[in-house]
């Protein structure tokens, strides 16, 4: 089902049709459970044409005047740079790293081993 197709619709057969498609989806699926699906593609073709009909639906709900208006970005506005001189002295220092340390073995425990 083509877009251009169920614009010519208007809304009221558009819900017919989707809750048709919903329908067979349902027997899709219930097929599919049995094992005697025989085109299992159908069903992602009808979860498409439903999601389609949706969009179209909704979209001709909003008319140019209602649609949301989208936000505009502003730029930020960059934050002056903190020269050296004016930058605080504080250096800290990195965490050192821990580092695994081993036991060595006595000859005592080598003898128990």
């Amino acid at each position: 089902m083509k877009a251009q197709d169920i614009r010519k619709l208007t809304a009221a057969q558009i819900e017919k049709k989707i809750s048709d498609l919903k329908e067979e989806l349902f027997n899709l699926k219930f097929q599919a459970a049995l094992g005697n699906l025989e085109k299992p593609a159908r069903m992602n073709e009808v979860k498409r044409d439903i999601a389609r009909l949706k969009t179209i639906l909704t979209e001709g709900s909003y008319s140019k005047e209602e649609a949301p208006a989208k936000k505009s970005r502003a730029k930020k506005t960059a934050e002056p740079k903190v020269e050296a001189a004016e930058a605080p002295a504080v250096v800290e220092e990195a965490p050192k790293k821990r580092t695994r340390t081993t036991t060595k073995k006595t000859e005592a425990s080598k003898d128990a081993e």
